[in-house]
């Protein structure tokens, strides 16, 4: 039960840094400066934020919360 409690509080974080993401691009998109300025920030951000969150999804399936966490007999 907790580690499921856990799944679903990371699933929340996940999402929310996402929606972050897409949040910057909408804004690197719509309110940049020059097109050259557009594209230069979007070829940084969108492959670091990507690696950012693929890895930290990746370590975080990895690890082992059955074992970590205590069992609760309610």
């Amino acid at each position: 039960m907790l580690v499921t409690i856990f799944q679903i509080l990371y699933g929340v974080i996940f999402f929310s840094v996402a929606l972050m993401s897409v949040f910057v691009i909408f804004h690197i998109v719509y309110y940049s400066y020059s097109v050259f300025s557009k594209l230069v920030m979007l070829a940084i951000f969108i492959p670091v934020a990507g690696v950012l969150l693929f890895t930290n999804l990746i370590l975080f399936m990895q690890i082992p919360l059955a074992n970590l966490l205590p069992t609760i007999i309610i």
